[in-house]
């Protein structure tokens, strides 16, 4: 039996999420890089799913549209499989930002996909997934389970995808992915169990707008260029540090200075700049991992954050740049090299300020930038306390 309030409060309450969604971003976000572009992409394939569901189950019992429903629920059906492929598509984005890889791995990803659309294709003609009956009253076949595991093993593969790269790579995730998978599943499960409810479209619309409060918080706290949590990020660790009464260990602060990054910007434009200032944070987020919190703190600087029990491991932290750095220029075929002017200090939230903590470390890099002035004068790593 078709519960039709339930199915127009639930689509209904979907397409209204979706639609603060749309509206709430400004155009041109929506039509800016592919990232987004492939979010929005997917919030206009789920209103759309919505329209399309209602319809179907209007039409439910009413002979005169057999073929209208025959052809509908056939889209339903394919913009189902498509809605998930494309989601592990943009997760994958998300995390390497490689058109490369994609197009290396994701047409092989795409067989399911195709064969669940193939089959709904040919659902047209004859039963498949689904049988409408010549009073056009819908009925699931035995091989309705499919399109339901080529869905849930794409968004299996998501899940498996972030949790296992997501330490390796610069991007953030500021919500559990759970939070986006989660709704979708359990929408789609008790949509299987129970015909008659529509619920798969409100879970996915959950799970989208889980996902657009992700996006959110990564342009409002993840610095664009380097990858790196940007000054506001770090603002409000500090004051969060600041306000703690206990804490175990010592917090210590690293700074980073470019050397010369003036002249790169110079003598090779603007764009190599950015390019160093990127490969700097790629370079950051390898050597620190989850030790520390590192951030883009304005310019060619950077600040890294440690909970640490002992000043070596911040001379360990700073000797691991260094090396990274080094590494960097024996390997890479650029037109700079890229060295670093370090200070640190460590941060007693009872005795200073953030401000004085933060100009400690930062009087503290600048004194081992004057020390490398004299050439073969190793920078002396003593932190201030």
């Amino acid at each position: 039996m078709v519960n039709f309030p339930a199915i127009f409060i639930a689509n209904g309450t979907a397409i209204l999420l979706l639609l603060v969604i749309i509206f709430s971003s400004k155009k041109s976000i929506r039509h800016g890089l592919l990232g987004e572009k492939m979010f929005f992409g997917m919030v206009f394939i789920n209103i759309i799913q919505c329209i399309i569901e209602v319809v179907t189950f209007l039409m439910d019992g009413k002979m005169e549209y057999r073929t209208f429903s025959l052809v509908l629920n056939a889209i339903l059906f394919s913009n189902s499989t498509l809605l998930v492929y494309f989601s592990i598509i943009y997760s994958d984005f998300k995390l390497f930002a490689d058109i490369k890889r994609i197009k290396r791995i994701y047409p092989f990803m795409a067989i399911p996909s195709i064969l669940t659309i193939i089959g709904c294709l040919i659902n047209i003609f004859t039963p498949v997934f689904y049988e409408i009956d010549q009073y056009n009253v819908y009925h699931r076949t035995n091989l309705n389970i499919i399109p339901y595991v080529v869905t849930y093993f794409y968004m299996a593969y998501a899940v498996i995808l972030i949790y296992m790269h997501r330490g390796k790579t610069q991007k953030r995730l500021f919500l559990p992915v759970s939070m986006f998978i989660a709704p979708i599943v359990l929408g789609s499960l008790l949509q299987f169990l129970f015909y008659g409810y529509s619920l798969v479209w409100l879970g996915a619309s959950v799970g989208l707008i889980s996902l657009y409060v992700n996006l959110q918080n990564e342009s409002s706290y993840v610095d664009q260029l380097s990858g790196l949590f940007n000054r506001q990020y770090l603002n409000n660790l500090l004051l969060v540090l600041g306000d703690k009464k206990d804490n175990a260990g010592l917090t210590a602060g690293i700074m980073l200075d470019i050397n010369n990054f003036k002249s790169i910007n110079d003598r090779f434009g603007h764009s190599v700049g950015d390019d160093a200032i990127s490969k700097v944070g790629k370079m950051l987020h390898t050597a620190v991992g989850d030790k520390g919190v590192t951030c883009r703190y304005g310019g060619d600087e950077f600040i890294i954050l440690m909970n640490v029990k002992s000043h070596k491991e911040i001379i360990d932290m700073i000797d691991t740049i260094n090396n990274k750095a080094a590494l960097f220029n024996e390997s890479e075929n650029t037109p700079y090299a890229i060295n670093f002017s370090i200070g640190c200090g460590t941060y007693n939230n009872k005795r200073e300020s953030i401000d004085d903590f933060l100009k400690k470390i930062d009087d503290s890099m600048y004194e081992d930038k004057k020390r490398k002035v004299y050439e073969g004068i190793m920078p002396d790593r003593r932190c201030i306390d």
